[in-house]
């Protein structure tokens, strides 16, 4: 099957298209109890590889060349990626050996613990026929709790048990999973298939990718009944297969066992790293009321073992220089310059060269316009590094800062 990755954002006359399709696709909708639709039994379930990363091409048809007859039993849920390599994660639509699925729109969601508006997500896409489209909520796919998507294929995808339906690169640290789920706006996560009355399967068979640990995928044969509720030292709870649970020194409250709510005995304070860095002593469950990531009881805070936020320069257009983040940069108006740490001297200012040979300290953004040349930022006029060009010696002269706005006025 061929896949191609499309643009996440369209135009408005896509968007307003996408509209009027899925209301007819969901116009026609027959949801019953008493029967079963042909994608009954599938699963949204994820995949990933750390022999292979993201490359920029096409990542779905690049699944199909990697990945030449895995089956469902053979996914992976484990990375070992650290802070500074994304992972690759795909999601994966699987169906009974047994049946002819015929998938014409997916309404999924996604779970993971990656903190909000971080840059956690490298890239993400979509796979499908040519014309095919997606239709995230906003605040996908940082927000899980209340952004999910829908995917609609320009042609339906008939017959095939397991394909990739989407891919995200997400960087992650040890105690972060990435998973597939419900659409939370929807309240559920479901097939859509491609008969003329367009019957909704539900799915609740998902899977989910661990760092340093294994995840798990539940498989069209597999039912809850093979999950266990899995508690390690730290208080954390993972909804894993019974044998991962063992294999990483975790105590399985039995088959069927759930994590909501978190049923595991909760250890003392340890550290707790919140979004701005900061490091505090704090319980696992407090930890996770206030949004932050529990490192566990023995580390310490000092020295401050939290992943800290990347800033750097950020230079206004009148010169003014600050360290931040490059959110806050943006959001005030200003031009992030990358991860340099220092102001001093001023790196957002500069000399800036008249054909006099005159100069004046200025930001680039008022030296051009003004007719002068900017050296660069960081430069100084002492000493002045300008050259007169075209102008005779004696017509040579200082030019005060007053002059040089009356000209342009």
């Amino acid at each position: 099957m061929e896949y191609d990755r499309k643009v996440r954002r369209g135009s408005a006359e896509g968007v307003k298209m996408r509209r009027v399709l899925l209301t007819l696709g969901l116009s026609l909708i027959v949801i019953t109890a008493a029967t079963a639709g042909k994608n009954a039994d599938g699963a949204l379930v994820v995949h990933t590889d750390d022999a292979h990363s993201y490359t920029g091409a096409n990542m779905c048809l690049l699944f199909d060349s990697w990945y030449p007859g895995i089956t469902c039993a053979d996914l992976g849920t484990r990375t070992d990626r650290d802070e500074t390599t994304p992972a690759l994660i795909w999601f994966i639509a699987a169906f009974p050996q047994s049946s002819t699925p015929g998938v014409q729109i997916i309404y999924f969601g996604n779970e993971h613990n990656l903190p909000p508006g971080e840059g956690y997500h490298a890239n993400w896409g979509y796979c499908g026929p040519g014309g095919s489209f997606e239709l995230p909520d906003s605040g996908w796919p940082e927000a899980p709790a209340t952004a999910g998507n829908s995917l609609t294929f320009d042609s339906p995808i008939v017959g095939d048990i397991l394909f990739p339906f989407y891919y995200v690169n997400v960087y992650g640290f040890a105690g972060a999973y990435y998973g597939t789920g419900i659409h939370p706006v929807l309240g559920y996560a479901a097939f859509l298939d491609d008969s003329d009355y367009r019957e909704l399967d539900e799915v609740w068979r998902f899977g989910k990718v661990c760092w340093y640990r294994p995840g798990y995928a539940i498989c069209p044969d597999q039912g809850p009944e093979y999950l266990v509720a899995c508690c390690f030292e730290d208080g954390v709870c993972w909804h894993a297969l019974e044998r991962y649970c063992s294999d990483q020194g975790g105590q399985s409250l039995g088959l069927g066992t759930d994590c909501n709510p978190n049923p595991c005995p909760q250890g003392g304070p340890g550290v707790c790293c919140l979004e701005s860095g900061a490091c505090v002593l704090a319980p696992p469950l407090e930890c996770d009321a206030v949004g932050g990531m529990y490192l566990g009881e023995e580390p310490d805070c000092d020295p401050n073992p939290c992943p800290q936020p990347i800033i750097g320069v950020c230079c206004t257009q009148n010169g003014g220089c600050s360290i931040v983040t490059e959110p806050d940069c943006a959001e005030s108006g200003g031009t992030w310059f990358g991860e340099m740490q220092a102001c001093d001297p001023n790196p957002c200012m500069g000399a800036c060269c008249f054909y006099d040979g005159s100069c004046q300290m200025q930001s680039e953004y008022w030296c051009e316009p003004m007719g002068g040349d900017y050296m660069g930022g960081g430069t100084d006029c002492d000493p002045n590094p300008c050259v007169p060009s075209g102008v005779p010696e004696n017509m040579i002269h200082e030019t005060t800062w007053g002059s040089i706005k009356a000209t342009y006025r």
